[in-house]
């Protein structure tokens, strides 16, 4: 069924917009009529909003969808009310339908007005939601492929739901605790850029015309002031060009793994990434298990989720373990990379048939964890990048006031 934009405007007076699914022109013309919304302008949706099956290969729709506006946000509230109206006894063509009339989200409502159009067409769930990869991760779509198996769909998008409001919450725990140092950071560079380069130079100027020896620290923040107003450009391009040759080379698998081998032995931040992909990893797991999807898949969706190659790699061979039936346990262990209390968790919920709630008891324990250990870690890093900026700040200052000071000296 075709999808069409409009922009109207309603019986008060106010414009309205959105999108909407019908026939044909004539039959979207008389819904908007029926809605008493007089029409402004109407036309079939953009051809950059097609289906998959309709507009390229999947990977043509993964970086459509990136670039869609649709936001992990607005995927875990749609997914709320989507549950919500599932749970209600609405059929899931109606959830669909009241879902987007009600989003104020016009990239959103696009993705789920094609949505809807594929599962009036007969399409399943999962299937429609695969044709946008890039707004649906694999652990949504598994799980939702799973639900309608087992005819618990309402009961999966509510977990799922939650599964991504925890993930959300990790993720602005990590930004947050990320935010404030960032901006002391490059705050405090700026302003002592700015003072070197056009500051004190002018107040430098005076005391090489006295063509008197200088003390040592004015000496050094001469020549500093002399490198960086000669050379900052290059300084700028070759930190551009180091920054466009990093991102490239973390694309070699080997590279990225190292680095992500150094990142997880960092004395503050290793843990606090270890735990979280562990706690991502272990979420996604128990989740998806308890939703009803196969072991190998579930240990896939989870070592996609990690966000470091290091347990990614490891999964991969604790799942080729579990191919040949040995449980999930024991090839951990083997491993060499989870903590114990994984591990033993781990074998207490195969020997007790709950491996899923095992696993998501250990996510709670992980996020708590994370949230700790970033709350120690804000308590310590941004004191030390005060301190340090302050440091450098002072020695500037010391810098400028002895020449200053053996000049009052002769003076008096």
């Amino acid at each position: 069924m075709p999808v069409f934009e409009y922009e109207a405007i309603d019986s008060g007076g106010r414009p309205s917009k959105g999108i909407l699914t019908a026939d044909s022109m004539p039959s979207a013309l008389y819904a908007l009529k029926q809605r008493q919304l007089y029409v402004k302008s109407i036309q079939p949706a953009r051809a950059d909003a097609s289906p998959q099956g309709e507009s390229g290969t999947g990977r043509t729709a993964r970086w459509r969808d990136w670039f869609s506006g649709v936001s992990r946000a607005q995927v875990t509230t749609c997914t709320q009310v989507l549950a919500t109206l599932l749970e209600a006894g609405l059929p899931l063509d109606k959830s669909l339908q009241g879902l987007i009339e009600h989003m104020p989200h016009p990239a959103a409502q696009r993705v789920f007005s094609h949505i809807l159009e594929r599962v009036k067409e007969g399409w399943d769930l999962s299937t429609a939601l695969a044709e946008h990869p890039g707004v649906f991760p694999d652990t949504y779509i598994h799980m939702v492929k799973a639900g309608e198996s087992t005819g618990t769909l309402q009961i999966v998008m509510a977990n799922l739901a939650s599964y991504l409001e925890r993930q959300q919450a990790l993720k602005k725990k990590l930004q947050a605790a990320m935010v404030y140092p960032a901006f002391i950071l490059v705050f405090g560079v700026l302003v002592i850029g700015v003072l070197l380069i056009y500051v004190i130079p002018e107040v430098t100027r005076i005391f090489l015309d006295l063509n008197r020896e200088l003390p040592l620290p004015t000496t050094i923040l001469i020549a500093m002031t002399d490198f960086l107003r000669a050379w900052w450009f290059w300084m700028l391009a070759g930190a551009g060009a180091m920054t466009l040759v990093g991102m490239r080379l973390l694309r070699l698998p080997a590279v990225a793994k190292t680095v992500d081998k150094i990142l997880l032995r960092l004395p503050v931040f290793g843990p606090i990434l270890r735990d979280a992909a562990l706690a991502r990893m272990t979420r996604a797991l128990g989740t998806c298990l308890k939703q009803g999807v196969t072991l190998l898949d579930s240990v896939d969706i989870a070592a996609a989720v990690t966000g470091n190659s290091v347990f990614t790699d490891a999964m991969a061979e604790v799942r080729e373990k579990a191919r040949q039936g040995a449980g999930l346990s024991e090839p951990m262990r083997a491993a060499g990379v989870f903590p114990p209390m994984l591990m033993q968790l781990t074998a207490a919920g195969e020997q007790g048939g709950k491996l899923d709630a095992m696993l998501m008891t250990l996510a709670r324990m992980l996020e708590t964890d994370v949230s700790n250990r970033i709350a120690a870690a804000s308590s310590i890093v941004e004191p030390a990048l005060i301190l340090t900026l302050g440091a450098v700040v002072a020695f500037m200052v010391i810098a400028v006031m002895l020449p200053i000071f053996e000049m009052s000296t002769l003076i008096g």
